[in-house]
């Protein structure tokens, strides 16, 4: 497959096998099919593999190999570190290391482009710039700047050219997805394109820092009755695709537990604060932090906090939060034929042995029997049900992918700051609440309303499977194959013409009786002779229809 047609393609091709070797996945390579493509440069690197390289897990030289390879796989990595249902802990914790670092390029390359994004010249739109950098990235650089009217803010200010180098990385991944799927039965049953579909995505959303600003907008609006928590402020007017301004926040880094203890803070509120905030988005709201780690919450006077950086979201249609907290309850309760429904709606469709499915989850929930619905590890649950998916070869949902990563991050966040933390304990009231809303008398006329409504409509229209049908969910018999369907549409059409012979064999015998009553030619014991011959031609057709027949019904039984 001739996939990479330009050199700049082939070049970025070379230098990510290279790499690859490098750290030793040559496996991964000869899966890819690409040795070919390495040449003599295989032999060579492999002879040079430092031992302490090759000492290394799996998984710690693909995070070094990851960082290799650039931003684009550093995301890339990030996104994987989420995905709990794909791969076991070990990678998930090794792939949280992943740092997104780059050099700091110098303010002066990137004034030209900030001027262009404002419309104007910098000095018209800020009093003063600090040209040091607070934060560096691979895909932005952030800045502390001065509006003319005394207000400080911070520039985040996307680096020159990355976009195009991260469309020209996404192509690339793109192929090599192809080339797994298409060659590899161990890499397929992970599904390459679709992931590589859902982290490019991603990776676009991240590039568009107007993303970014919406979502804090809106998280400031959802959370705006908590006047202990605040989110930067976004300035519009100078906020764009590859600029973002917002609102500078003073306060002390939430890592940072002798600063919060000299200042006299909470840390248990603090800790409570933090998760109540962000179940709140789970729950609720449907908008969440995807990334709730202490770097991204700074602690102010009053053990207020101000959250930061919303480049990282995860979205919940009341549909997915209903089938959370009905799992929640299944689990709670000891109901594996619930916690079982759910992961048959979570499959999407896919084949799922649902006896096989339902057994299994009976074994996990027994871990959780006698566990008060507080003391709940919710972390651990969903770990539990990614394995159990990864057994049937099933994924989660991408969004409840970052849930669990932000349940995990939000945990770690919350015993940082409080050792006695329990996460599930901030959930409670909102559980409470929302049960009680889920049962209620107003959702309970509605849902038999809805019912009655499907009813209605299966009876004008039997083949639909109503308002409430099961949503492509799919826990039958397993699909059919490709060859198993061949067969069946062979045997059809054998059987369709052995009918249409059977229709013309009876025309054929009643023309040869009408035949044989001409009254004028030749005749033979008072019969015609054409219409004998054509009897006697139809009879010895019909017995060997028969003859075929019985073979045919012979050989299926044998």
């Amino acid at each position: 497959m001739n996939f990479f047609s330009s050199a700049r393609e082939f070049g970025r091709l070379r230098e990510l096998i290279a790499i690859l070797l490098k750290y030793g996945f040559d496996d991964l390579v000869r899966w890819l099919h690409l040795e070919n493509r390495a040449g003599l440069l295989k032999r060579w690197l492999r002879q040079d593999l430092p031992p302490d390289i090759r000492r290394l897990p799996s998984e710690a030289r693909a995070r070094l190999a990851l960082e290799a390879m650039g931003p684009t796989f550093v995301k890339l990595g990030q996104i994987l570190a989420t995905r709990v249902d794909l791969l076991p802990a070990e990678w998930i914790t090794e792939l949280e290391k992943l740092q997104d670092q780059a050099a700091a390029v110098p303010f002066a390359q990137l004034k030209q482009q900030l001027e262009r994004s404002l419309g104007a010249k910098v000095g018209a739109c800020f009093r003063e710039i600090d040209e040091k950098p607070v934060g560096t990235a691979s895909m932005a650089q952030v800045y502390r700047a001065v509006t003319p009217i005394g207000q400080e803010v911070v520039l985040k200010i996307r680096r020159p050219g990355v976009e195009e180098k991260i469309q020209a990385d996404l192509r690339l991944l793109r192929k090599l997805a192809e080339i797994a799927e298409a060659q590899s039965p161990e890499l397929r049953r992970y599904q390459p394109i679709e992931i590589v579909q859902e982290f490019e995505a991603s990776l676009l959303r991240e590039l568009d820092f107007t993303v970014e600003a919406r979502s804090a907008d809106r998280m400031r609006e959802n959370l705006r009755h908590l006047d202990w928590l605040v989110v930067p402020r976004i300035y519009w007017e100078w906020t764009c695709e590859d600029l973002n301004v917002q609102e500078f926040i003073r306060g002390i880094p939430a890592k940072s537990i002798e600063e919060i203890d000299r200042a006299g803070l909470n840390r248990k509120l603090i800790a409570r604060r933090g998760a109540q905030a962000v179940w709140k988005m789970m729950l609720e709201d449907g908008l969440f932090h995807a990334d709730p780690h202490p770097g991204n919450f700074l602690i102010l006077p009053g053990s207020r906090i101000a959250m930061l950086d919303f480049g990282m979201v995860g979205k919940l249609t009341a549909t997915r939060r209903d089938q959370l907290i009905r799992m929640i309850r299944g689990v709670a309760l000891q109901e594996p034929d619930t916690v079982t429904q759910v992961l048959v709606e979570w499959s999407a469709g896919r084949y799922i042995n649902r006896e096989g499915l339902l057994s299994e989850v009976t074994t996990l929930i027994e871990q959780f029997d006698g566990v008060p619905m507080a003391e709940l590890d919710i972390t651990a649950l969903l770990n539990a049900i990614a394995a159990v998916l990864r057994n049937y070869n099933l994924r989660l949902p991408s969004e409840l992918t970052l849930l669990a990563k932000a349940c995990v991050t939000l945990e770690g966040f919350g015993r940082l700051i409080d050792p006695n933390f329990q996460l599930m304990d901030e959930a409670m009231p909102l559980l409470r609440r929302t049960l009680a809303n889920r049962y209620s008398p107003k959702v309970l006329a509605r849902a038999v309303r809805s019912r009655a409504l499907d009813a209605v409509e299966r009876l004008y229209h039997p083949g639909t499977q109503g308002l409430h049908g099961n949503g492509g969910n799919y826990a039958g018999p397993p699909p059919m194959q490709v060859e198993e369907l061949s067969k069946l549409v062979n045997r059809l059409e054998r059987a369709s013409h052995r009918q249409a012979r059977a229709v013309l064999l009876a025309g054929l015998f009643l023309v040869s009786g009408m035949m044989m009553q001409l009254e004028q030619g030749p005749h033979i014991l008072g019969m015609h002779v054409l219409g004998l011959l054509s009897l006697i031609g139809c009879t010895g057709y019909w017995l060997w229809m028969l003859t075929q027949l019985w073979w045919t019904e012979r050989g299926h039984r044998d």
